[in-house]
C-alpha cells in the first residue's frame, strides 16, 4: 500500500492510496479504523480488477492530520476533504462506499455534490450525525475528559487521582483528537433519505438495532427516495464490514451491474 497526501483547503494534509483501473469508488473508513481495514479484510483486493479503489484515512485517522479542535470536524471540511482526494486522482464523479463513520461523513457530500454517482452507507441510521444512545456516550464523554484534558494542558493534572483505565486511555490513544472529532458530531446536522440525490444503497444487519429502528421510522420517507434497503439476517453492527461475503455481493450488484 502506498500512501499519497493531498492538503485540503484548511491546510490539513489527507493521506489516501489508489489501487486498480475503472470506475472510481471512494473508500471511507468507520470511526477507530484507518483506510487500511478495508485491504485487511479484503475488500481493495475484491474491488482492484474492475474498480479504481481510492481509499481515504480520514482527518483524525490513519497517516491524516489529527488537528484537535473540533471546529476542523464539520461536515464541510469533512467533505472537501473527499473532494480533494478527488481531484488529486483526477476523478470527476466516484462512488462512495462507507462503513459507519464514514457512511455517516458520506452522506453529507452525497446531499450536496452531484460529484457522487452512487453511495453504500452500511450500518449507520439517518437523522442527527449523532443521535439517541451515541449522542449521549458522546457528551458523557465530552462531559468526563474536557477537564481532564485542560488540567493536563495547565500541567495540574495529577495522574494519582485517575483511574486505571483513564491513565491507560491517556498513555495509549489520542484522547484530544477523539474528544474533538465526537463533539464536533454533535453539531451535524440530520440528513434525511430525500436529501440524497443519487442513487443510495442502504446496508444494515438485522442486529443493528440502532439503524434497522431507523429503517422503520423512515419506512414511508423511504418509498419517495433513491435509498435502497438491504437488511442482512443474523449480522451486527461490527459484522456488516467484517462478514464481507455476506455483504460484498450486494454492494457489488448495486455498483456495477457489469461485474458479477
Amino acid at each position: 500500500m502506498k500512501t499519497s497526501f493531498v492538503i485540503s483547503p484548511d491546510g490539513t494534509r489527507i493521506a489516501y492510496d489508489v489501487t486498480g483501473e475503472g470506475s472510481p469508488i471512494v473508500l471511507l473508513h468507520g470511526g477507530g479504523h484507518t483506510r487500511q481495514n478495508w485491504h485487511d479484510v479484503g475488500y481493495v483486493k475484491r474491488l482492484k480488477d474492475n474498480f479504481r479503489v481510492i481509499a481515504i484515512d480520514v482527518r483524525g485517522n490513519g497517516e491524516s492530520d489529527k488537528p484537535i479542535d473540533p471546529a476542523y470536524y464539520t461536515t464541510d471540511k469533512m467533505c472537501q476533504d473527499i473532494l480533494a482526494v478527488a481531484d488529486a486522482c483526477n476523478v470527476q464523479q466516484f462512488t462512495i462506499w462507507g462503513f459507519s463513520y464514514g457512511g455517516n461523513i458520506g452522506r453529507y457530500l452525497a446531499a450536496q455534490s452531484d460529484r457522487v454517482e452512487k453511495i453504500i452507507i452500511m450500518g449507520i441510521p439517518f437523522g442527527l450525525g449523532a443521535s439517541g444512545d451515541f449522542r449521549q456516550f458522546i457528551e458523557e464523554f465530552r462531559n468526563h475528559w474536557q477537564p481532564i484534558l485542560q488540567a493536563q494542558n495547565e500541567g495540574t493534572l495529577d495522574t494519582a487521582f485517575l483511574s486505571t483505565e483513564d491513565q491507560e486511555a491517556l498513555h495509549k490513544t489520542n484522547i484530544a483528537v477523539d474528544l474533538a472529532s465526537l463533539s464536533a458530531m454533535l453539531e451535524w446536522k440530520a440528513i434525511e433519505p430525500s436529501n440524497i440525490g443519487c442513487q443510495t444503497l442502504w446496508l444494515v444487519g438485522s442486529k443493528n438495532e440502532t439503524a434497522t429502528a431507523s429503517i422503520r421510522e423512515y419506512e414511508e420517507k423511504l418509498r419517495m427516495s433513491k435509498v435502497r434497503v438491504e437488511v442482512i439476517e443474523g449480522i451486527n453492527h461490527r459484522e456488516e464490514f467484517t462478514e464481507i461475503d455476506r455483504t460484498f455481493p450486494l454492494m457489488l450488484a448495486f455498483t456495477s451491474s457489469e461485474v458479477v
